[in-house]
C-alpha cells in the first residue's frame, strides 16, 4: 500500500474545477504519472497547456463504460461529485464501481479512493449533503481502501475580486448575513488531500471534518474583508427566488431537480448555517488554517 511516486497512476476527477484545480499543482511535483479528468473540450484544452506532461482525458461520469476507461490502471483517485447534480450519488458510485474492478479484492492495481464530500453529511434536509451521505456509506461498504474528507463552506466562493474592484462594494447574500458559518479556504483542502495522498497508508479508512475557520457570519466576513479593501462592503440580502436562480446559474444548471436540491439548501443556511471544527484540518497541515484575513491578503495579492 505505500506510495509509488514514480509509478503510481493517479487520477484526479473533475481537474479544472474549484476544487481539483487547486490540488492538483501539488501533487504534480511529486507524482511523476497522472490521469485528469474533465467534461468540457475547453477544460481539457487548458489542462492540456498547463500540465503537458499529464495524461488528460475527455470523460462522462455519468457513462459507466467511459468511468471504466477512465480509472483502469489507476492506483490511486480523487473523487469529486458534480455538486447539485440530479444525478450526483449515482455518477460517484458508477466510479467507485469502476475502482472496484481495478482493486480486484486486493490484487489488482488499485489502492486508494479519496472521497471529497461534505462537512455533516447527515444533515438530511441539505439534499446535496443526503446524496453524499449515500455516497459515503456506498464507499464504505464496498471494500475499498478509502479516505472521506468533509469539507465546509468555500471561502473561495466569495467573490472578493469583484468587490475589491467596486467603488461602493455590495455583498448581495443568499440568506440571513447573521447566520454563522465555518469555512475552508480551497488551498487548506488542497494542501490536506495531497498529505492524504502522499501519506496513503496512515490515512486509510479515515474521515475528516475540514474546517479553516471559526464561526463568522457573512456580516463579520464581510467587515474583515471591508478592513482589508480599505472600504466598507454594504449587504444586501435578496429575495429568496432571486437567491435560488443566481445559486443555480453559477452552477451552470437549470434543472427542475437541481432546483429543488437549491431551494432546501438556501432555507437551510437562512436558519442554521454550517459549523464545524479545525483540529483536524491542523493536524493534516501540519500548521494553522487559514483565517478569514489571511485568505483575503492572499487573494488581493494575486
Amino acid at each position: 500500500m505505500s506510495v509509488n511516486f514514480e509509478q503510481d497512476l493517479l487520477l484526479i476527477t473533475c481537474a479544472s474545477g474549484k476544487q481539483s484545480s487547486h490540488l492538483v499543482p501539488l501533487v504534480a511535483q511529486k507524482y511523476k504519472r497522472l490521469r485528469l479528468q474533465a467534461h468540457s473540450q475547453a477544460s481539457i484544452d487548458r489542462l492540456r497547456e498547463q500540465y503537458p506532461s499529464a495524461e488528460v482525458v475527455q470523460a462522462d461520469l455519468g457513462d459507466p463504460n467511459a468511468v471504466s476507461g477512465l480509472v483502469s490502471g489507476v492506483t490511486a483517485l480523487y473523487l469529486v461529485g458534480p455538486s447539485l447534480h440530479p444525478r450526483e450519488t449515482d455518477v460517484c458510485k458508477n466510479v467507485i464501481d469502476a475502482a472496484l474492478s481495478g482493486f480486484d479484492h486486493g490484487r489488482g492495481s488499485f489502492k486508494h479512493l479519496v472521497y471529497s464530500s461534505v462537512l455533516n453529511s447527515q444533515l438530511s434536509k441539505l439534499l446535496n449533503h443526503d446524496c453524499k451521505r449515500y455516497v459515503e456509506e456506498y464507499l464504505i461498504e464496498s471494500g475499498l481502501p478509502y479516505t472521506i474528507l468533509q469539507p465546509t463552506t468555500f471561502l473561495d466562493n466569495i467573490p472578493i475580486t469583484a468587490l475589491a474592484q467596486q467603488e461602493s462594494p455590495v455583498f448581495h447574500a443568499a440568506w440571513d448575513p447573521a447566520t454563522r458559518f465555518c469555512f475552508i479556504a480551497l488551498r487548506d483542502l488542497a494542501a490536506a488531500s495531497a498529505v492524504v495522498f502522499e501519506q496513503r497508508e496512515r490515512h486509510l479508512y479515515a474521515q475528516y471534518p475540514l474546517v479553516s475557520t471559526g464561526p463568522h457570519s457573512f456580516e463579520e466576513v464581510m467587515h474583515l474583508l471591508s478592513q482589508e479593501l480599505g472600504k466598507p462592503i454594504r449587504i444586501e440580502k435578496m429575495p429568496y427566488e432571486e437567491a435560488v436562480r443566481g445559486r443555480m446559474a453559477r452552477m451552470g444548471g437549470d434543472d427542475p431537480r437541481t432546483k429543488d436540491v437549491t431551494e432546501r439548501l438556501v432555507l437551510y443556511y437562512e436558519r442554521r448555517g454550517l459549523l464545524g471544527n479545525s483540529n483536524q484540518l491542523v493536524w493534516l497541515l501540519g500548521r494553522p488554517s487559514t483565517t478569514c484575513a489571511e485568505w483575503a491578503r492572499d487573494k488581493l495579492r494575486s
